[in-house]
């Protein structure tokens, strides 16, 4: 048995199309890795165990405080998984409001609140806007898709920044554009 308790290959895709079936068939399916899979070894499918549709939306709440009403999280911001910075993203919300919101049960004016949103929408940008970019990268037209792939190999050859990566969140990342805001180093030795 496989990992995953499967004792056969499986694989799962994500296909942008623009007439997507209610209940797609396992010939759909195969049209799209056929027209969109690897062409060197091309895949069969044999089964379909799962299928599911989604439409992709890249949003950010205009404002994450209206009166004593606060968003965070997916409530605040929604985008594609693309980039696998997601919950990231919610987690240092939520630890960024739990902050304010115990400096605001300690004392402090509720103007923090304030502070709150206007330092995790930029992060949400930046995240939202990676996301929207990676999505269209992988759903790009048949014809753009050679030069994607071949681009994308050759920046695959390019060994990391390991210096960067050794340094820590603090000197790699600037602060958030006013207010106070919790960093994500800050996070991390809590």
């Amino acid at each position: 048995m496989r990992p995953g308790g499967l004792d056969h290959d499986a694989a799962g895709a994500v296909a942008a199309v623009a007439d997507a079936p209610r209940d797609p068939d396992a010939a759909r399916l195969q049209a799209l890795l056929d027209e969109r899979g690897p062409t060197r070894r091309p895949d069969r499918l044999t089964d379909v165990l799962w299928i599911s549709r989604f439409r992709v939306h890249h949003r950010i709440a205009d404002h994450y405080r209206h009166g004593r009403a606060l968003l965070a999280v997916d409530a605040a911001h929604g985008h594609s998984p693309a980039g696998g910075q997601g919950m990231n993203l919610g987690i240092c919300d939520a630890v960024a409001l739990g902050v304010t919101l115990g400096d605001v049960l300690a004392g402090h004016p509720d103007t923090v609140l304030d502070d709150y949103a206007a330092t995790r929408r930029p992060p949400a940008e930046e995240v939202v806007g990676f996301a929207a970019r990676l999505t269209r990268l992988a759903t790009l037209p048949p014809a753009g898709r050679p030069l994607r792939d071949l681009a994308l190999r050759a920046v695959s050859g390019v060994p990391p920044d390991r210096a960067a990566a050794r340094r820590p969140p603090a000197a790699r990342d600037d602060p958030p554009a006013g207010g106070r805001a919790v960093s994500r180093s800050a996070v991390v030795r809590r």
